[in-house]
């Protein structure tokens, strides 16, 4: 009996353990829990950074490594694999109070290479003069992954 018990102990505790292991790592995100009607959740990778010489770093080629889910008026057909350009509405350098006071989760930054998760929206535009893309994609907060660092 005394083994019953010590075995049903342990199961509660490890029960607790993974609940608050979840729910820390979940407070630690700045996506959403659901995914906006017109954004698409995807993994990608930096592959290169445009933009060079501006202080905002904010334009970047990224491979989609995963897409996670979209939201049910997302009707841009992006597929793990593709490389498609994102603008980062903020900025792809780390942020700070001092020049985002009003954003609420600060952002990390990121480089070629770097791994992440974010909601992304597709945004019409106008077409001028002999532009090719009359689609573009963009995010305001993503995740970092920190895989192996």
């Amino acid at each position: 009996m005394s083994t019953i018990n010590n075995l049903v102990i342990y199961s509660l505790l490890l029960g607790l353990t993974l609940i608050s292991a979840c729910k820390s790592s979940a407070d630690l995100t700045t996506l959403a829990n659901e995914v906006a009607p017109n954004n698409c959740r995807i993994n990608g990778t930096i592959i290169s950074i445009e933009d060079i010489n501006s202080q905002n770093l904010n334009l970047a080629k990224v491979r989609i490594d995963n897409v996670v889910q979209a939201g049910f008026s997302f009707n841009s057909p992006i597929i793990k694999g593709d490389t498609i350009k994102i603008k980062f509405e903020f900025t792809l350098s780390k942020t700070s109070n001092d020049v985002f006071p009003n954003l609420n989760n600060q952002l990390p930054g990121m480089l070629i290479g770097d791994k992440f998760t974010a909601d992304i929206e597709k945004i019409d535009l106008i077409q001028l003069d002999k532009k090719v893309d009359n689609f573009q994609y963009r995010v305001f907060t993503y995740d970092k992954i920190n895989i192996g660092k």
